[in-house]
C-alpha cells in the first residue's frame, strides 16, 4: 500500500510542477524530487550500496550519457520528419531553461534533480516493481511510470522523450546489478548537455 501511494504522491508533484502555473518551474520541481526522496528513504532505506569500483561506474555512466545523447539526436531528427508538431514542442521543453539563471538551472540538473530522480525511480521505484513482478515487468513498469507523470506537460515530445530516458536507465540499473552511480552520473552528464551545453535544437 505504501509503495503505490507513494507514486500517487509522484503524480500529484509532477502534475503540480508541470501543469500548475503558479509558481517558478525549478523551484516546484526541487521541491518535488526532494520529497519523492524523503518518502521513499523513510519507507526504504537509502538505496545507494557500498560500490568497490566507484572509477569504473563513473565511466560507464560517461559513456551511457555519451550513447543517450546520441540516441536523442537521432530522435530528434525523425520526429522531426514524422510529427510536424515535434519541433515546436522541443522548443518548448527548452524553453523552460529561460525560468532559471544558467548556473542555477545547471546546478538544480547536476546536485538535485539527476541524482533525486535516480534515487527515487530506480532506486525505489524500479527496485520494488522487480521485486514485486519480475525483471521484465518491473522494467516496463518503471519507464513507463516514470514517462507517465510527464502528461499534465501537455507536450507529447516531452512525455515519450521520459519514457525513453527512463527505459535506457531502467536498462543499465538492471545491468549494473543495482548499483545507481553509473545511473546518476549518465542522467547528470546527459541533462546538463543536452538542455544546456549541447542543445540538440
Amino acid at each position: 500500500m505504501r509503495y503505490y501511494l507513494i507514486l500517487f504522491l509522484a503524480a500529484v508533484g509532477f502534475a503540480w510542477t508541470f501543469a500548475c502555473p503558479c509558481g517558478n518551474f525549478w523551484v516546484k520541481i526541487t521541491t518535488t524530487v526532494c520529497l519523492l526522496c524523503a518518502s521513499s528513504f523513510s519507507v526504504a532505506g537509502f538505496p545507494i550500496k557500498r560500490v568497490q569500483h566507484v572509477i569504473k561506474e563513473i565511466a560507464i555512466g560517461f559513456a551511457a550519457a555519451l550513447v543517450l545523447y546520441g540516441i536523442f539526436w537521432l530522435g530528434d531528427f525523425l520526429a522531426a520528419s514524422l510529427f510536424g508538431f515535434a519541433p515546436k514542442q522541443v522548443e518548448a521543453i527548452y524553453a523552460i531553461k529561460q525560468l532559471g539563471h544558467p548556473w542555477i538551472v545547471a546546478a538544480v540538473l547536476l546536485l538535485v534533480t539527476s541524482p533525486g530522480e535516480e534515487l527515487f525511480w530506480r532506486g525505489y521505484v524500479l527496485r520494488e516493481a522487480v521485486a514485486r513482478w519480475g525483471a521484465r515487468r518491473g522494467v516496463l513498469f518503471g519507464s513507463g511510470i516514470y514517462g507517465a507523470v510527464h502528461i499534465p506537460s501537455g507536450n507529447f515530445m516531452l512525455v515519450m522523450a521520459a519514457w525513453i530516458a527512463g527505459l535506457f536507465w531502467c536498462g543499465l540499473y538492471q545491468w549494473r546489478k543495482g548499483d545507481l552511480i553509473a545511473c546518476i552520473v549518465s542522467h547528470a552528464l546527459w541533462t546538463v548537455s543536452v538542455f544546456l551545453l549541447f542543445p540538440i535544437r
